[in-house]
């Protein structure tokens, strides 16, 4: 007897709406994993139980550990506003994600009991820390408190000592440019 096919399987099941068919066929699909590195830069990043100590003590930066689950709504939630945050602090402020499946002997070593769960380490010190999901505002002002006095990674320099100005990748054309063959009247 030849296996049905999926159509027909739902359509005994008595699956009608699209919802309930996508539902269904939710349970049996893979879901990608998520990227180890956010598109906000190398500001964020996936972090392992082996970099996990170097990466909260970084001199002069703001390190957050984000301690989260792919499976996790409230931490779907408070990772792109992590992420904004770092982007915006342009450098000063890092952020590490741990997947406490995957890491489960750093999770269970940091004492983790809820998801997300984030702390805050400036110079390898933690100085803050909190468990849920606050509002953006909360975050925000939590991070800036905690981002006062840190300077962001320096510049080019030129010759004097001043910040270098980027030369531009494109020349403007001059205005008295003709094409080759042509001349001016």
């Amino acid at each position: 007897m030849k296996p049905l096919p999926l159509l027909a399987t739902l359509a005994l099941c008595g699956l009608s709406s699209c919802e309930k068919v996508r539902e269904f066929v939710g349970r049996f699909t893979k879901k990608p994993p998520a990227p180890a590195v956010s598109p906000s830069g190398s500001w964020v990043r996936e972090i392992s139980e082996s970099e996990f100590d170097s990466f909260r003590s970084q001199p002069g930066k703001l390190a957050i550990v984000d301690f989260h689950a792919h499976w996790c709504g409230p931490c779907r939630k408070l990772g792109p506003i992590l992420d904004q945050i770092a982007a915006e602090h342009h450098g000063t402020v890092l952020i590490g994600k741990v997947n406490v499946d995957q890491n489960r002997q750093l999770a269970a070593r940091e004492g983790v009991r809820g998801i997300p769960d984030v702390r805050i380490f400036r110079d390898g010190r933690e100085v803050d820390r909190f468990v849920g999901l606050p509002t953006e505002g909360e975050v925000r002002q939590r991070i800036d408190m905690h981002a006062k006095g840190l300077v962001p990674p320096a510049q080019a320099t030129n010759a004097d000592g001043e910040p270098a100005t980027p030369q531009p990748v494109i020349s403007p054309a001059s205005k008295d440019w003709l094409p080759p063959g042509m001349q001016r009247r």
